[in-house]
């Protein structure tokens, strides 16, 4: 049986290390967890800036799913954005990522965020399948710049 709920501070290591899985994974490294840890701590209980949601089973957290709260004017006001999504493996298609999405998606609304927004990785075939069954559809790339340091 798998719990979900809003990660809070004494969760700060077990979100730090799923979302470091999660940049490995897709091929990148994660960043030390002193840049981290501050970052999740301005999300930690749920806040104006956004929240994490953290998905256990048996008392190990199991998948996590970062959420950040924005604002456009073409969403009318605040929108949200699923920043990191990550399932351990062995759980994957087993429910739980859909169960910590939905309960992402919950929240985002009952905050006032009616728009949810997100990137995929390249060739995320099975990512974008995974969203559309819970609603989302495909609006187009997402691209990033960045400063040089």
């Amino acid at each position: 049986m798998t719990n979900v709920r809003i990660a809070e501070g004494r969760d700060t290591e077990a979100v730090v290390e799923l979302v470091g899985k999660l940049l490995a994974e897709l091929g990148g490294t994660p960043p030390p967890s002193d840049i981290m840890y501050p970052v999740f701590d301005r999300f930690a209980g749920g806040t104006d800036a956004g929240f994490v949601a953290l998905g256990e089973s048996a008392g190990r957290p199991v998948a996590v799913c970062t959420v950040s709260f924005l604002q456009a004017m073409r969403t009318r006001g605040g929108y949200a954005i699923i920043q990191e999504m990550f399932v351990e493996p062995e759980w994957r298609s087993t429910g739980v990522g859909m169960e910590v999405l939905q309960f992402a998606l919950n929240h985002a609304v009952v905050n006032g965020r009616q728009t949810v927004e997100l990137g995929t990785p390249y060739h995320g075939e099975r990512q974008i399948q995974f969203y559309q069954r819970a609603g989302f559809t495909e609006v187009g790339a997402r691209l990033r710049w960045r400063a040089e340091p």
